[in-house]
């Protein structure tokens, strides 16, 4: 819960797939740069990551099925950039806030739309656009 407390947000709803060709140096750059959870499943004869999730919330919660999975699911594969997800963010000023203070700079500033949202986009380790 320490983790949750520091980070001040969380994404309410996601599930998208996601290509890395080094599976352990994603998720821990989803651990470090956003303090996200991961869990890699699968690997090969060789120790490669082979499937894997990276998710916001705690493994014990995701477990339960008691909320809808708020991650991404992580295949080897080479990645194809471009935007590749659309996350709804309750906190989105601390999530920038949180990514910037990591150290990570591949993120824009906090935008509101002319609708009212707020809109942020982060460049990921492998060139995703989130």
């Amino acid at each position: 819960m320490s983790r949750f407390s520091e980070k001040g947000y969380h994404v309410k709803e996601n599930a998208p797939i996601y290509l890395t060709p080094n599976m352990d140096r994603t998720a821990r750059w989803f651990e470090d740069v956003l303090g996200w959870h991961s869990n890699i499943v699968e690997r090969d004869s060789q120790g490669n990551g082979l499937y894997g999730v990276v998710f916001d919330m705690l493994p014990e919660v995701e477990r339960t099925h008691l909320a809808p999975f708020t991650g991404f699911q992580m295949f080897a594969g080479e990645p194809v950039g471009n935007e590749i997800s659309f996350m709804q963010v309750q906190g989105i000023e601390k999530l920038a806030e949180y990514a910037a203070g990591k150290g990570w700079n591949g993120i824009t500033p906090v935008e509101t739309q002319p609708w009212g949202g707020k809109v942020c986009r982060i460049t990921t380790i492998d060139g995703y656009v989130i």
